[in-house]
C-alpha cells in the first residue's frame, strides 16, 4: 500500500485503531467488511465473529466460545431428532393398538414433513429478526410438550393433531441454529463446524431406533414416547442456563444488506428466490432429502415385515450401518469441501455431487439384492454418500444468498422440500392398502431415478450459475 493511501486512510478514519500485527490490506481488501468511506464499522458489528488471540492478532475462525456453543446446539439437535424419528421404529404396535390403516399410518409421516415445511417459512424469518436463543428454547419446550402428548393419544386424529403441532414447533429450531452457527464460525471453518454439529443426527437415529424399539418391545410404544420426552426436559434446562445469543455479523456492512434487513418477509423471500443457484440447490435438496427421509421411514418396516425380526432388531438393522456411514460422510465431507474450495470455486458443490453419485447405486443394491451383508454394505455407502452431500448444504447455501437472509434461505429449503416432497408417503400408503405395492423394495427402485435428477441439477449449478451468484467471502 502506498504512503498516500495510508495517509488518506488515517485522515478519513482517524478514530479506527489499526490492529496490531495485522496488515492494513486485510481490512481494505474486503469491501463487504467496510463501512462508509472504506472504513471498518465503528460499531464492531461485522467483526463480532472475530476475536483477538493472545498475541494481539485477529482470530479469523470465529467467536472465542464457538465450540462450546456448538456443543449446546449438538445436544439440542440430538433431542429434536429423537423426538422426530422414534415414530419410525415403533410403527407396528401403534398401528395394531389404534387400528390404523397403511394410509393413516403413513399420514403421520406426511403430516410432520408437510407442516414442518409450511411453518419453516415463517419461523425462519423470525430467526433473522429476533433473538435466536429465545426462538430455540421456546421451540424445544413446545415440541417436547407435543411429543409427550402423543404418548397419551387415543386414536388417529389425536396422533395426527399432536404430530402436526410437533412439526410446527420444531420448525423454528433449525433456522435459529443456522443463524447462530453462521455468526460463531467463518468461511474458513464453517463446513467442519456444520459437520460436527450434524453428527448429532446419526447418534440420535441409532438411539431412537435401538432404544425406542427396545422400550416398545418391552413396555409399549407409549412408554417410549415418555422416555424421550423426559430427556427433552433435561436438555431444555441446560440450554436455558448456558446458551448465549451471539452478536450478528455481516448485517450492517453495506447499503444493500441494510436494506434487506429492513425489508418485509415477501421482499426477503423474493431476494432469495431471485438467485438461480439457490433454485437449483432447492431442486436438488427437494429430491435428495426426500429420498433419505423416506428410505429411513420405510426401512424399519421392510426389515420387520420381510425378515420377521423384532422392533429393536429392525431398528438396529436400519440405522447402525447408514449412521456409521453418516459419521464418515460428515467428517470427510467437511474436510474435503474446505480443501477443494481453496482451489476450485465449486469445491463444496463438487463434494455434494460426489456424495449423491455414491448414494444412487447403493440404493439400487438395497432394492435388488436380498443378501443381508450386501444390504448393510449398501446402507453404509448410502450414509457416506448422502452426508457428503448434506454436510455441505448450509455452507453452499451461504455461498449464494445474501448474509442477511441466511436463516430465511435455510427455512425456505425446508419449505420447498416438505411441501413438494412429502406426498409419496400418502401415495405409498394408499397403494399398500389397495394391494398394489406389497414389497417396499419397489419403492426403493423409484428412489434411484430421483437421485439421478438431483445430480444433474447440481452439475448444472456448477457449470452455469455459480460464478455469477457466489457471495464474497
Amino acid at each position: 500500500m502506498s504512503r498516500w493511501a495510508t495517509r488518506r486512510y488515517d485522515l478519513v478514519c482517524p478514530r479506527t485503531p489499526r490492529p496490531q500485527n495485522r496488515p492494513l490490506g486485510v481490512l481494505i481488501a474486503r469491501p463487504r467488511l467496510l463501512g462508509p468511506g472504506g472504513c471498518p464499522p465503528s460499531n464492531g458489528s461485522v467483526m463480532s465473529s472475530l476475536t483477538v488471540t493472545s498475541d494481539g492478532r485477529l482470530d479469523d475462525r470465529g467467536t472465542h466460545d464457538r465450540w462450546f456453543i456448538l456443543s449446546l446446539l449438538f445436544v439440542n439437535y440430538f433431542t429434536l431428532y429423537t423426538h422426530r424419528y422414534v415414530l419410525n421404529y415403533i410403527q407396528p404396535p401403534i398401528r395394531d393398538e389404534l387400528g390404523l390403516s397403511e394410509l393413516q399410518l403413513n399420514s403421520l409421516a406426511w403430516a410432520f414433513q408437510f407442516f414442518y415445511a409450511f411453518a419453516a417459512l415463517f419461523v425462519g424469518y423470525l430467526s433473522d429478526r429476533y433473538r435466536r436463543r429465545a426462538v430455540l428454547i421456546w421451540s424445544l419446550l413446545l415440541s417436547t410438550a407435543a411429543f409427550m402428548g402423543m404418548g397419551l393419544a387415543q386414536g388417529f386424529w389425536d396422533l395426527l393433531a399432536l404430530r402436526i403441532l410437533l412439526a410446527i414447533t420444531q420448525a423454528a429450531n433449525v433456522p435459529a441454529i443456522a443463524g447462530i452457527m453462521a455468526d460463531c464460525f467463518t468461511q474458513r471453518n464453517r463446513s467442519r463446524a456444520v459437520s460436527v454439529y450434524l453428527l448429532s443426527s446419526p447418534f440420535s437415529v441409532i438411539v431412537a431406533g435401538l432404544v425406542g424399539g427396545y422400550v416398545a418391545d418391552q413396555w409399549g410404544w407409549r412408554q417410549a414416547m415418555f422416555c424421550f420426552g423426559g430427556m427433552g426436559l433435561v436438555v431444555l434446562g441446560v440450554l436455558a442456563g448456558y446458551l448465549r445469543e451471539p452478536q450478528r455479523t455481516q448485517v450492517a456492512t453495506t447499503a444493500p444488506v441494510v436494506d434487506l434487513v429492513q425489508q418485509s418477509l415477501a421482499r426477503t423471500l423474493l431476494a432469495v428466490l431471485s438467485v438461480p443457484s439457490f433454485l437449483l440447490l432447492a431442486v436438488a435438496y427437494l429430491l435428495a432429502s426426500n429420498v433419505w427421509q423416506q428410505l429411513g421411514y420405510f426401512l424399519p418396516r421392510h426389515f420387520y415385515e420381510h425378515y420377521g425380526v423384532k422392533l429393536a432388531e429392525a431398528g438396529l438393522l436400519s440405522t447402525l450401518a447408514p449412521q456409521i456411514g453418516t459419521v464418515i460422510g460428515l467428517f470427510v465431507g467437511g474436510w474435503l469441501a474446505d480443501r477443494w474450495t481453496r482451489h476450485w470455486i465449486g469445491g463444496r458443490f463438487g463434494v455434494q455431487i460426489l456424495g449423491l453419485t455414491v448414494t444412487a447405486p447403493s440404493v439400487l443394491v438395497i432394492a435388488l439384492v436380498d443378501s443381508q451383508a450386501m444390504i448393510q454394505l449398501a446402507l453404509l455407502l448410502c450414509g457416506v454418500g448422502f452426508w457428503l452431500y448434506l454436510s455441505n448444504l448450509w455452507a453452499t447455501t451461504f455461498e449464494v444468498v445474501d448474509p442477511a437472509a441466511r436463516s430465511t434461505a435455510i427455512g425456505l429449503l425446508n419449505v420447498i422440500a416438505g411441501l413438494l416432497g412429502s406426498w409419496p408417503y400418502l401415495v405409498v400408503g394408499w397403494l399398500r392398502d389397495e394391494g398394489v405395492i406389497r414389497d417396499l423394495r419397489h419403492v426403493f427402485l423409484a428412489f434411484v431415478g430421483v437421485l439421478c435428477v438431483a445430480i444433474v441439477a447440481l452439475w448444472h449449478l456448477v457449470r452455469r450459475t455459480l460464478a455469477r451468484d457466489r457471495q464474497p467471502d
